[in-house]
């Protein structure tokens, strides 16, 4: 016994009814400590893409004086006090969760390892969204119901595609043709029969790209043309001196079909037109506008045989008149790019107030949304081929992706070195095509939500990309430096270098059918290639 009582103060022996608890040295309780702070710093750090927070410089300085924190730290830029907010309101929300107090710091050992006490109120963090309109919340019900059956039909074609394809494929490795064991009349024959048709009018197409020559070239105006679209074979440019344009895309001469010498009070800076095929036909033939005026407006292009529209500033000898039917007036800033929705009865537009907004055109051009959520200048803006999603870019070198149906932002794509000026969905749905200040293309897809593949398209800015609208075989982009370039979407590689702009080409649209491609640009002119 005598043995057993001296281990037993030694520490080498313990009983049941006697066990010494040691406390743990100075050293072990800082780095537990330290250990538990690098857990909630990373836990943190992913929840902190989660976290709503303000975009505008002054709610964000706003923000971190009412947590106690430094308005702005020695070598920060505005984006990385807004992640600094980010990371802090994180913390408060990991901390919560494991009933510890935040104390107002930048590292993430700044909190106490106090547990709440039972009685004590503990300020809750709520969300707060504001409350749509009536007719906000009618319109998200009808593109919703749009969308579901866009995507439905696009799937569907999809699937049929790819059944073809891998038909064709095990056919090929069997026989070494894919119609020697078809039986006529299949499911499967006419899968595989429609790749092959695809196969074949892609072949002549890039072919028929790869040809590409200037077919004729127009003078478009006193200053420099700043934004064209296309319809069908119709084509409208917009300038600096605010007139608006319509031009018969059908022949080599370009004939002026109509205009508009007084569309707005300043430079016009972004224009789009609605295609026929998206619009019921009592709203053929609108075209909206952006300018740095503050304004963006509806027109709407009557024939003039048919109306009895007289316009002041109309010539007679014009097909065509343009008339002003809505003005679209709220944003703060000057206007940069405007889109039409796939339905037919929404306009999206974007500006230097660091929003975009969506306008109700059979109201005659009501907003039903403004949308903040980037923290520098919106620029570009498009949407998807089913109506569900619009993508809008930023000074920041950010491309945000939301959904029209729910309010909210479905994701968002950094990659781009400088500003991103122009975003465009591919037909098929599945990607998204980014381009900017750095003078490359980057495609995003939107199943991953990553990065895809990257294009050094241009040696200097890009102002605008367009997808072929047909089947997206191909995706068209412009740049200062000059040059048109057109890229294969099934490799991305470059198909066609078109040079002829003496100067910055500003925009580029492609005709109906994939049948050319028009630009406008510096020099005042605009060109038809074919």
């Amino acid at each position: 016994m005598s043995a057993l009582n001296s281990n037993q103060h030694a520490g080498n022996a313990s009983t049941a009814t006697a066990v010494e608890v040691m406390d743990l040295t100075a050293d072990s309780v800082l780095e537990r400590q330290k250990h538990e702070a690098l857990l909630i710093e990373l836990e943190a750090k992913k929840r902190a893409v989660t976290v709503d927070v303000p975009t505008l410089p002054n709610q964000v300085r706003d923000g971190l004086r009412r947590l106690g924190l430094p308005v702005r730290l020695f070598g920060e830029n505005l984006a990385n006090v807004r992640l600094r907010l980010q990371m802090e309101l994180a913390k408060i929300e990991v901390l919560k969760e494991k009933g510890l107090e935040w104390t107002a710091g930048v590292q993430a050992s700044a909190f106490t390892g106090k547990s709440v006490a039972p009685g004590q109120e503990v300020e809750e963090q709520v969300t707060k969204y504001t409350r749509a309109s009536q007719e906000l919340v009618d319109a998200r019900d009808e593109i919703a119901k749009f969308s579901m059956q866009r995507a439905r039909n696009r799937l569907m074609k999809e699937q049929h595609r790819r059944v073809g394809s891998r038909k064709r494929a095990r056919l090929l490795d069997r026989t070494g043709s894919s119609s020697s064991t078809m039986i006529p009349g299949d499911n499967l024959e006419k899968s595989v029969s429609d790749v092959e048709r695809l196969d074949t009018e892609c072949i002549k197409l890039f072919k028929s790209v790869g040809n590409m020559t200037l077919e004729g070239s127009q003078y478009g105006g006193p200053r420099p043309l700043s934004a064209i679209c296309t319809s069908e074979t119709m084509i409208a440019t917009a300038g600096w001196d605010g007139a608006v344009k319509l031009w018969d895309g059908s022949s080599p001469q370009l004939d002026l079909l109509g205009s508009k010498s007084v569309g707005h009070e300043d430079r016009i800076t972004g224009i789009a037109m609605q295609s026929s095929s998206a619009a019921d036909q009592s709203q053929q033939n609108m075209i909206a506008t952006a300018s740095i005026d503050l304004t963006g407006k509806l027109w709407k292009v009557v024939e003039k045989e048919n109306s009895m529209i007289d316009e002041d500033d109309d010539p007679e000898d014009q097909k065509y008149a343009i008339k002003e039917v809505a003005h679209l007036q709220g944003h703060q800033a000057r206007l940069c790019s405007v889109a039409f929705h796939p339905m037919g009865k929404y306009v999206g537009t974007t500006s230097f107030d660091h929003t975009w907004r969506l306008w109700d055109m059979e109201s005659g051009g009501k907003q039903l949304l403004l949308q903040d959520g980037h923290w520098k200048e919106t620029y570009g803006i498009g949407f998807h081929s089913d109506g569900s999603l619009v993508s809008t870019t930023d000074f920041g070198g950010v491309v945000h992706v939301w959904d029209l149906r729910t309010g909210k932002s479905v994701c968002h794509f950094l990659g781009h070195a400088k500003r991103v000026l122009c975003s465009e969905f591919s037909p098929n749905g599945f990607q998204l095509a980014s381009a900017g200040d750095d003078g490359t293309i980057k495609i995003w897809d939107l199943r991953k939500r990553k990065h895809f593949a990257n294009l050094p398209a241009h040696s200097n800015l890009i102002s605008q990309i367009r997808y072929d609208r047909e089947e997206g075989e191909f995706l068209s982009s412009c740049s200062f430096d000059g040059t048109v370039k057109l890229w294969s979407t099934r490799d991305w590689k470059m198909l066609s270098s078109l040079r002829g702009h003496e100067g910055k080409v500003m925009g580029v649209g492609v005709l109906g059918g994939s049948s050319g491609i028009v630009t406008c640009g510096y020099d005042k002119t605009l060109k038809l290639w074919k």
